[in-house]
């Protein structure tokens, strides 16, 4: 019997809210006034923070990462780009997103929206709400190359005291001398970064999902497991997508009321599941071993390949969950009779 079909070894890929840990200094612009009291989490996958000590709940490699960003209100993440799709789900709060070398481009996403920002594009973002908040992120690839940053980034952050070095992270000059024989990453210039990509606002709107837009699918596979009121949306992969092109995996959202769900299935790819509102029962079966745990907002669970699991939406109110699957066109579940 595999490790993961056990209990114990399940839960293990049960990650609560409450046990998202995050760091405060995990990338360069950690000082700068504006940036310093973002909070940043990796949960699974082997993660993208450029500090050595990030924690991350679930390193195995899922064929992408999700992390998180906690931020106060009018806190920001600054402007960098990255070498494969970063998806943002705002799951708390009110953020607004920028991009172009300058952030001149812009617009405003609220609880429930999703966007998918393409590679060779500056972007940040910053909470305009009045309360914490928070974010999911997922990108393409079980080794995104790291992050590269708008040459003032780095600029700004020498001027608080951090620079950034090849085999110690980010370090903090004004703690610490600089290792001898230390090399430090030297910003791109800004010749270089003049040539990235910049988009209208029309163009990015295209990469949006709205939540109050939606436009149920009318034919997937799931829907042949569905029970009770549920809808299914496709915002990310290959085919019949709210948000054009594959970005190397597929996002479903599914939105149902209390009763509503999925029958026994399997599937042969890794699949994470992200509860955005209300509780969500999941069952799971794998040679004779059962198990079952209730998503509450803000939780996410990484199921294994070829794990039988059911899915309902379960307590008083209408609940939403994310899919995130490991390929493009994932293939067709394998129904549990």
């Amino acid at each position: 019997m595999s490790s993961f079909q056990t209990r114990d070894s399940m839960k293990k890929r049960l990650v609560r809210r409450s046990e998202m840990v995050p760091c405060k200094s995990a990338f360069i612009d950690t000082h700068t006034p504006g940036s310093h009291l973002k909070d940043n989490f990796s949960i699974i996958g082997p993660g993208v923070t450029e500090n050595k000590e990030q924690f991350i709940n679930i390193r195995e490699p899922h064929g992408f990462n999700i992390g998180a960003a906690g931020q106060p209100p009018r806190i920001k993440n600054s402007l960098h780009s990255h070498f494969t799709v970063e998806v943002f789900m705002i799951h708390e709060g009110t953020f607004e997103i920028y991009w172009g070398l300058k952030g001149e481009n812009h617009t405003t996403l609220s609880e429930g929206d999703v966007v998918s920002v393409p590679t060779h594009c500056f972007r940040g973002f910053e909470n305009i709400g009045d309360k914490y908040g928070f974010l999911f992120t997922v990108l393409g690839g079980d080794d995104t190359g790291g992050v590269e940053w708008a040459p003032q980034v780095f600029e700004e952050a020498e001027n608080h005291g951090l620079v950034l070095l090849e085999d110690h992270g980010v370090w903090d000059t004004r703690k610490f001398p600089i290792p001898d024989g230390a090399k430090r990453v030297l910003p791109m210039s800004h010749e270089e970064a003049a040539t990235y990509d910049n988009y209208s606002s029309d163009e990015m709107e295209k990469r949006i999902y709205r939540s109050d837009s939606l436009k149920p699918l009318k034919d997937h596979p799931l829907q042949s497991g569905e029970y009770g009121t549920i809808q299914l949306h496709r915002l990310i992969g290959a085919k019949d997508t709210v948000i054009p092109g594959g970005d190397g995996f597929e996002l479903l959202l599914s939105l149902a009321e209390p009763g509503g769900g999925f029958e026994d299935f399997s599937r042969p790819e890794k699949e994470v599941l992200i509860c955005h509102s209300g509780s969500w029962n999941v069952e799971w079966t794998a040679e004779k071993q059962k198990g079952s745990f209730v998503l509450e907002a803000g939780d996410l669970f990484s199921l294994p390949a070829h794990v039988g699991r059911s899915i309902e939406c379960v307590g008083k109110q209408e609940g939403s969950l994310y899919f995130v699957i490991n390929k493009d066109s994932p293939k067709s579940p394998n129904w549990i009779n």
